[in-house]
């Protein structure tokens, strides 16, 4: 196999000071950093060195060495079955010299990437999701790289694909406020590039990535690739064209199965180009999954969160429909049979949060915190809330506390998990008056309700943020007949309803929540 590409275009001016520009010095403005904090110079030196004989296994081994923690990191993967090596691999030069300058180098800009990221950020499974997605793309693009014998080179493609979304990232880890500001507006339906440009100073999140990138003096390769409109490639020996399509290919695919998206479209625009279909996209981004998991902790949790796994089976069986896009199908509230009529639309869902836990470990977690000597009520609901989210599987899951005021009795909003934010729950303030409405009837009967898909009159008009779509399910938690609290469970309309069993199983954990209060109690 054989390449076209001038190595020296690939290397960072390292030894060049870089301004930042004037959009980019307004945005340091804005977080109130004088600049963004200086790339690493490990994963600066990292990323200089060329594949080729210019660089030997010495040079990769005395810049890995450097860092103590990279060092183990690195060591520790490749004698995982990441390599399946069969036998011990002790130093960083024998790895390279078993595994080849590039894989090994391609490890550890990775590994010390997603160190350098994680330490900076504060939303650490946001962060982690996000480079997570970037880790797999950059596999799957140094795979079609050798697969489809492009003439680029795999660790190019690698970093390429890795880096696509710095600028996404980037607003996550240093501007979280402004990130979730932009999130939100997409989840209501603004075009991300147009929410990120009214809150980044006119800057798209690719925008963004390319000013951060010049500034930190990558090449114009790793720039070029964060295009979000490119060209197709002039000729097959058009390296810089290929790394821009194959970076925002593998990127974008990745993205929809895992978020959510119209995979038509990707494959129309991408599929001629590289000669690659769905059924093997999803073969190579399964490889990748399992490449992936013995890399590092932050990239096994980001996996577990992302429920990837789940998300390719719905795609395999489904040749994508399962994932963002509409068929007709019966229509259905989410808590009953569908009436066999085919002429509604629904959208597809993304999958319920699912863990690798299974019901029976957080039931035995939630009973081994009830025989303790203390209960701390504040993270026992906190607990119960992340069992019914992430064991039994809601879009939305809420703790309401009774509060009796001298003006009106309500049931306030106190802990959230899934498709809600901290000014959700504080919004979650739902007035007693009105027994006819679901919350107070079912707190005033100690009865579990299940509200169908915008049942007219069961909720009030500032409750409509929270339940338009959704099936909602209600679990009072009662003492002696009199109502303390509520569990408030949501699922979009279109899911499954609840079986018998998980309808045992949360009221399981509604128990567990009335013994801990119980035992508080007795104590106090």
């Amino acid at each position: 196999m054989s390449y076209f590409t001038d190595d020296s275009s690939f290397m960072p001016m390292t030894n060049q000071t870089q301004e930042p520009s004037g959009k980019l010095a307004s945005i340091f403005a804005k977080i109130n950093l004088s600049e963004l904090p200086a790339m690493s110079s490990n994963v600066q030196e990292l990323i200089s060195l060329a594949h080729s004989n210019r660089s030997a296994a010495y040079d990769l081994a005395k810049v890995i060495l450097k860092d103590y923690s990279l060092t183990n990191k690195v060591l520790q993967v490749v004698n995982s079955a990441y390599y399946s090596i069969g036998h011990s691999i002790s130093s960083i030069s024998k790895a390279v010299t078993i595994l080849g300058f590039d894989g090994v180098r391609d490890l550890a800009t990775a590994i010390a990437l997603f160190e350098d990221f994680l330490k900076s950020g504060v939303e650490k499974e946001e962060i982690s999701k996000i480079l997570t997605r970037s880790f797999l793309s950059g596999l799957q693009a140094r795979e079609m790289v050798v697969a489809k014998n492009i003439n680029v080179l795999p660790e190019e493609a690698f970093i390429c694909a890795l880096l696509h979304h710095l600028g996404k990232i980037i607003t996550c880890i240093y501007m979280p406020d402004i990130y979730k500001d932009i999130q939100r507006q997409v989840g209501e339906g603004v075009p991300e590039e147009k929410a990120a440009r009214s809150l980044l100073d006119d800057l798209t999140y690719n925008e963004l990535g390319r000013e951060v990138a010049k500034f930190w003096n990558m090449s114009e390769k790793i720039i070029g690739s964060m295009a979000v409109e490119m060209e197709k490639p002039k000729n097959k020996f058009d390296a810089e064209g290929y790394l821009q399509n194959l970076s925002s290919f593998t990127n974008e695919f990745t993205d929809k199965v895992c978020l959510g998206g119209d995979l038509d479209a990707i494959f129309k625009k991408f599929g001629p180009m590289f000669k690659v279909d769905l059924e093997e996209a999803i073969e190579r981004l399964d490889q990748s999954v399992d490449t992936s998991e013995d890399v590092s902790d932050s990239i096994r949790y980001g996996l577990s969160k992302l429920n990837i796994r789940n998300n390719i089976k719905q795609v395999s069986e489904y040749g994508g429909k399962a994932i963002g896009r509409k068929r007709y199908m019966p229509a259905d509230d989410g808590g009953g049979k569908g009436t066999g009529k085919r002429d509604e639309c629904v959208t597809e869902l993304e999958p319920l949060p699912s863990s690798d836990k299974s019901v029976n470990d957080f039931i035995r977690e939630m009973t081994e915190t009830l025989m303790g000597s203390e209960i701390k009520l504040d993270e026992f609901y906190v607990n119960l809330l992340e069992s019914l989210y992430r064991g039994i599987g809601f879009d939305r899951v809420i703790m309401g506390i009774l509060s009796i005021q001298a003006s009106k009795i309500s049931v306030v909003g106190r802990y959230g998990l899934g498709d809600i934010d901290a000014n959700g729950v504080l919004n979650f303030d739902h007035p007693m008056a009105n027994k006819e409405q679901a919350i107070p009837r079912a707190l005033t009967t100690c009865k579990d309700m299940a509200i169908p898909v915008n049942a007219k009159g069961a909720f009030p008009k500032n409750f409509q943020y929270l339940v338009k779509d959704r099936t909602v399910f209600l679990f009072p938690i009662c003492i002696d007949k009199k109502p303390i609290a509520l569990i408030y469970l949501d699922r979009k309309q279109g899911r499954p309803k609840i079986d018998q069993e998980q309808l045992k199983t949360i009221r399981l954990f509604r128990d567990f929540a009335v013994m801990a209060i119980q035992k508080v109690r007795s104590k106090n």
